[in-house]
């Protein structure tokens, strides 16, 4: 019976001790969605008027569609932040059929380097990635997904315009 005492006298005491902390709520408990998330992103680089005049790019009006829609979507980035996916799906979703557009594309510089092709079709990939996806995201991984398709158009528009430039010199 004094075991029994004991073992019972030492629960009570262990249960007392351990229920006398406080939680302090706001410091324990932090919801990942109510975090501010700072709108860090890589800005897309354009191509000037010129230099599509020059090169014959301004023809090319899949890719024209293409720059507009990645500005849009720039632009809407710090509403997603603020508000939710739905805020950009529709940019998505015209992204998408524009990348999807650029993939059939008939202009003679597309179909003759390969090196655009495939950055076409990484961006292509980023982007039907980041449409089905974002939903599911939080916001922080959203807005990483959305900076690498603002990475990939970089890599895109850098060929480009090397490979322009190389035309010219030789």
């Amino acid at each position: 019976m004094i075991a029994f005492l004991d073992k019972k006298f030492l629960l009570v005491i262990i249960l007392i001790t351990s229920c006398n902390q406080t939680v302090d709520i706001n410091s324990n408990l932090e919801d990942e969605s109510e975090k501010i998330i700072e709108a860090i992103f890589e800005v897309p680089l354009i191509l000037e008027d010129e230099f599509k005049q020059e090169n014959n790019l301004d023809d090319w009006s899949e890719f024209i569609r293409l720059e507009y829609n990645i500005l849009a979507l720039a632009n809407s980035v710090s509403g997603y932040l603020e508000n939710d996916f739905n805020y950009i799906s529709e940019t998505l979703n015209s992204l998408g059929n524009n990348s999807d557009d650029i993939l059939g594309s008939e202009f003679q510089l597309y179909h003759d380097r390969l090196e655009i092709k495939g950055r076409m079709k990484l961006l292509n990939i980023q982007i039907q990635k980041t449409k089905l996806n974002i939903k599911d995201w939080d916001k922080k991984k959203g807005l990483e997904e959305l900076d690498k398709i603002f990475v990939f158009f970089n890599y895109t528009v850098q060929t480009i315009r090397s490979i322009s430039n190389n035309n010219l010199i030789n």
